[in-house]
């Protein structure tokens, strides 16, 4: 594994864990801040916003002066403003603004890993395997979190501090390495946002982010405060279900050569939905073994979709088409928290909050089917 791909590996699992944090740090800061679940939300909302409305600048800037400088740039901001929340934490609407600027800087990082795979593996029959080892680091993310939930709930201030620490050495480490990347034109990668191919792979994308990061937001707290599973149990489903990503991002390689690309997206997209709707009546440890499965069905569709968007987009225009699908795609994670979250204050069930967690993936099949027939 060369150092690029670290450097894209360790970033991603940085903004991920900037990220997917808030869904366990989130209960003792509601505690402390007098957060209802709606608040609790609009937090990681704010953190979408903020990464859908630069993921398409981001896209073009790591195109035209390449990933590696736009990483360093990305990660140096991101220090001062983790160390803000470390040493602040005093109001519901600084923790808004900072997760919305922490958005908005963070976007540039996964589209600059996903160029790094492009320029060094975009023509070898590996290529969904290198993604997928990029993307590993998300459910390596849930992993560590849920070793350290219970613990986070004592000492969740010094999240904001390692997060800096970690930052600040993915800065130093990308301005010491180069990609190799060549400069892309901002008009020619421009082109590929109109694309139809790419806005229904997009589509599609929209659907499963909705339902993985809704999800992964919201599964702890929904367990621990809508299903009376104890702190523990519910950190253990969280270890179990981000278990479930890695073992499926690992064989998803195998899988797509077996079955094909449409069908790996299409056979997760129905396994989550069927997984999901059993939770909801299951009770005791055998809500465990499904939380494994809930973790296989809930991203291994993931790699197989970035894939097909780069091979749509073409190596020089890998960065535009990841950013502009982190864009469109990135709505369905910027209000799927909030929605969880009022439909738990509306109606106080897990069921309801599930099947609306279902929608995503119904999106999802529905423009699987329809760019299967374009391809």
């Amino acid at each position: 594994m060369n150092k690029n791909i670290i450097l894209g590996w360790f970033g991603t699992f940085l903004q991920l864990f900037l990220r997917l944090s808030w869904g366990v740090i989130s209960v003792p800061i509601a505690i402390l801040l007098h957060l209802n679940t709606v608040e609790i939300g609009f937090v990681a909302t704010s953190f979408y916003v903020g990464y859908v409305i630069s993921s398409i600048p981001w896209g073009l800037v790591i195109d035209k002066i390449g990933p590696n400088k736009t990483i360093t740039i990305s990660a140096l901001i991101l220090v001062p403003l983790n160390l803000l929340l470390f040493f602040s934490l005093s109001s519901y609407v600084l923790l808004v603004i900072v997760y919305l600027i922490d958005g908005v800087v963070a976007a540039a990082i996964f589209p600059s890993a996903m160029k790094i795979v492009a320029i060094s593996h975009s023509s070898e029959s590996k290529f969904t395997f290198y993604i997928a080892l990029v993307e590993s680091a998300a459910p390596i993310t849930i992993l560590v979190l849920s070793l350290i939930a219970t613990i986070l709930l004592h000492l969740w201030k010094f999240i904001y501090l390692l997060m800096a620490i970690g930052f600040l050495l993915l800065g130093i480490f990308s301005s010491k390495i180069n990609s190799n990347a060549t400069s892309t034109e901002i008009k020619r990668s421009l082109r590929i946002i109109f694309d139809k191919r790419i806005a229904l792979s997009t589509l599609i994308r929209l659907g499963e982010l909705w339902a993985t990061w809704g999800t992964t937001t919201w599964i702890f707290p929904m367990l621990v405060l809508y299903r009376d599973i104890s702190p523990s149990l519910s950190a253990l489903f969280l270890l179990l279900f981000g278990l479930g990503q890695l073992v499926g991002i690992i064989n998803v390689d195998k899988l797509v050569q077996l079955v094909g690309i449409v069908k790996v997206i299409l056979l997760n997209l129905i396994g989550f939905i069927i997984i999901s709707l059993v939770l909801t009546i299951s009770n005791g440890l055998l809500i465990l073994s499904e939380a494994f499965l809930l973790g296989i069905f809930s991203f291994l569709y993931r790699p197989p979709t970035d894939s097909l968007i780069m091979k749509i987009a073409g190596n020089s225009s890998a960065a535009t088409s990841i950013g502009y699908a982190n864009a469109v795609s990135q709505i369905g994670t910027m209000i799927a928290p909030t929605v969880i979250g009022l439909v738990l204050y509306l109606t106080k069930s897990f069921t309801f909050s599930m099947i609306t967690l279902d929608i995503g993936c119904v999106i999802s099949i529905i423009s699987l089917l329809v760019l299967e027939s374009w391809l």
